[in-house]
């Protein structure tokens, strides 16, 4: 995958940005509140000189993509497919929806569809594996409803390992593939 630091991913009725320089100072207060901070793996505060840092870093990477979702044009939280192993072909997808009146709608899947293209159709990856702490239910139920399964592998106290293959993906359940049908026609 060519670095574009441009790149936007429409689709599903969210856009979504390619993380610039002047949106950091957002994305660092929004990971930084409690209400987001508290589902992390990593909750230690991060200083403007942290996110600088992890900005140049992942700003120029071919293995790191993280996206502002934005919705009806305004930003409403970020999404991401990171640590991509291109000769594994697997990546670390995340997200979270910061603005609380979209918690409960269907935005959250809607960007998770628009980044699932991107993954399968351009990045052509097979798998993707997550890390839930066990007190998200949200972040469990949601990626239960879109096909990942938990593994038996430890790591660590409270956290739970959740893997989906391509196929899976592709091939949906049921009840997503009627989801996927409602939210397809805002494409």
């Amino acid at each position: 995958m060519q670095f574009d630091p441009n790149l936007t991913l429409t689709g599903y009725g969210v856009t979504l940005r390619r993380l610039s320089h002047d949106r950091i100072e957002m994305v660092r207060n929004w990971r930084n509140d409690p209400k987001i901070s508290q589902y992390m793996l990593t909750q230690d505060y991060i200083s403007p000189e942290m996110q600088e840092k992890w900005f140049q870093k992942v700003s120029q990477s071919e293995t790191e993509f993280y996206f502002i979702v934005e919705y009806q044009n305004k930003p409403i939280g970020l999404i991401c497919i990171r640590g991509i192993n291109y000769e594994k072909k697997i990546g670390e997808p995340g997200q979270y929806i910061y603005d609380d009146g979209y918690l409960n709608s269907d935005v959250g899947m809607r960007a998770g569809l628009c980044l699932g293209q991107f993954i399968w159709d351009m990045l052509k990856l097979e798998g993707c594996y997550i890390y839930i702490l066990d007190n998200n239910k949200r972040a469990i139920d949601y990626n239960l409803l879109i096909g990942y399964t938990q593994v038996d592998e430890y790591v660590g106290d409270n956290v739970h390992k959740y893997v989906i293959t391509r196929e899976r993906a592709l091939n949906p359940s049921p009840k997503m593939q009627r989801i996927r049908k409602i939210l397809f026609k805002t494409k």
